[in-house]
């Protein structure tokens, strides 16, 4: 799990095939205080999302790559 520290809804489409708007974040880890990734916040409106929101992490693969992504918890 993981909180919301600061985050933008991009509307720019930088790759082809990219979905727009996204959100991109920095989420800080409950279990590992001090550390911050910076990823996408998926399956939820991009208007919805704010700083302190629950995620939870979810993996989506690429290739040989799974990029770690993170989804809203329901109910925070």
């Amino acid at each position: 799990m993981a909180v919301v520290d600061t985050f933008t809804v991009n509307y720019q489409r930088w790759l082809p095939g990219q979905p727009v708007p996204c959100v991109i974040a920095r989420v800080a880890l409950d279990d590992a205080p001090g550390v911050y990734l910076t990823t996408n916040i998926i399956a939820c409106d991009p208007e919805a999302v704010a700083i302190g929101d629950r995620v939870r992490v979810t993996f989506e693969q690429q290739g040989e790559i799974f990029l770690p992504l993170f989804t809203p918890v329901a109910g925070s």
